[in-house]
Formats: structure tokens, sequence, C-alpha cells
């Protein structure tokens, strides 16, 4: 889907919304909602749905701030930003070229990861002070913590085009001065993560979990898709 919706600016960055995101939007706040109806936490539906649609918003919010870092990052390098655009699988920083050394493209790759990791920290050090209950702050709380948490660990495997990929580019670059061998190993790599994810995804959907083994597989045919176009000819 490429239909896109201008939000606003931030740090002079324009900020857009795939019309994916709003059906993501839409089927997270459903599934959330759901989950807090099985859990058993005696809230009222208008509550379970309030709090199922917070959530959501605060985790794009945290990936719109994950964005902003290496936008943020990059600017401060003489890089300039096009725009940052949140969508079905998260979101993506369009830079206007592509960094031309390779500590540049490890610190425009790392800042992104390290923010959400410190968030992760940030909500759980508030979930675990105000009791580690389960009132609707201290639920959004350990969610924000967990969904973090995954943010920056999953963006720092090591595969094109996820942050760690990136950095594995810069390291490789760095090392042997030959850009064009980095990327060839970046974005193969980033194609055996996409197939992994596939596998993983079908075996979740066939013996576990249908809803998360769909969203895995397709999350991997993405990252697959990317890398394989960005593999040097």
């Amino acid at each position: 889907m490429s239909i896109t919706l201008r939000i606003g600016r931030v740090f002079g960055i324009p900020i857009e919304v795939n019309i994916s995101w709003l059906v993501v939007f839409v089927l997270l706040t459903y599934l959330l909602a759901n989950e807090f109806a099985d859990a058993n936490l005696h809230w009222s539906a208008a509550q379970r749905w309030s709090v199922a649609m917070a959530t959501v918003f605060l985790f794009f919010t945290s990936v719109l701030a994950h964005e902003l870092s290496h936008s943020v990052m990059a600017l401060s390098k003489g890089i300039p930003v096009r725009s940052i655009t949140l969508f079905i699988f998260g979101g993506v920083s369009r830079l206007d070229q592509e960094p031309q050394q390779p500590f540049t493209e490890f610190l425009v790759a790392l800042v992104g990861p390290l923010l959400s990791l410190l968030l992760a920290a940030i909500f759980g050090s508030a979930w675990f002070l105000l009791g580690r209950g389960n009132s609707a702050l201290e639920v959004v709380l350990l969610l924000l913590a967990w969904t973090n948490l995954s943010l920056g660990v999953f963006n720092l495997v090591p595969g094109y085009p996820l942050d760690g990929g990136r950095l594995l580019r810069a390291g490789i670059w760095g090392m042997t001065g030959n850009y064009l061998r980095a990327t060839k190993i970046a974005a193969a790599l980033g194609q055996v993560v996409g197939g992994a994810m596939v596998l993983a995804g079908v075996i979740l959907m066939v013996k576990i979990e249908p809803v998360d083994g769909v969203w895995i597989g397709v999350v991997g045919i993405f990252l697959f898709s990317i890398a394989r176009g960005s593999y040097p000819k």
C-alpha cells in the first residue's frame, strides 16, 4: 500500500503514516482488548478497549522515537532526511543518501536499538517501582517495556535491512574498505534471517498460534524481499 498521510513534523522532519498502519492499529487494539478479557483482569469493556488503544498508540510512538533517533543522528552527520513513515511493519527513515563513512553508518544504525532498549529500561523500572500490579497504568508500562525490549533486540539481528545488518555492514566495510562486499554479506544474511522467520512462522501457525505465526511469516517475507532487492548485482 503506497497511500500515506502526513501528520506533522518533528525537528523539521515530515512524519507520515501509511494507510496500512491504520489497519494494524485496529487489529492490534482488537487482539489486545481480547487478551485483557482472557487475562481475568476484571476490567469493564470500556476499560479494556481504552487501555488497548492507549498501549498500541504508545507502542507506535515508541517506534516513531526509534526512527527519529536514526534521523536526528543522520542530520547531525550532515545527511538530509526526506521523511519518516510508519507502516504495517513498523517504521522507516528515508535518508536522501547513504552514509559515506562506515563509522557514520555505525552511529546512525546503533542509536535506534539503543533508544528502544533505554525506553524498555525506563518503562520496566517504572512498572517495578509502582508495585508490579495489574492496574491499567502498570499493565501499559509492562507491555511497553516488553515491546520496546523486543524492538531493540530484534533490530540488532545481523541481517540487512535491520539495524543489526547495517551495523554488520559498517563493521565489514570499516575492516575491509569494501562497501560492495560488506553490502553483499549483510544482504545475504538478511535473506537468511527473512527465510528463517518465514519457516518459523509456518511452524508456529500450524502447531501453536495461527495469528502470531502469520505475523512472523509476513514480516519474514518483507525482510527477505528487501534484503534480496538490496543485494548488489
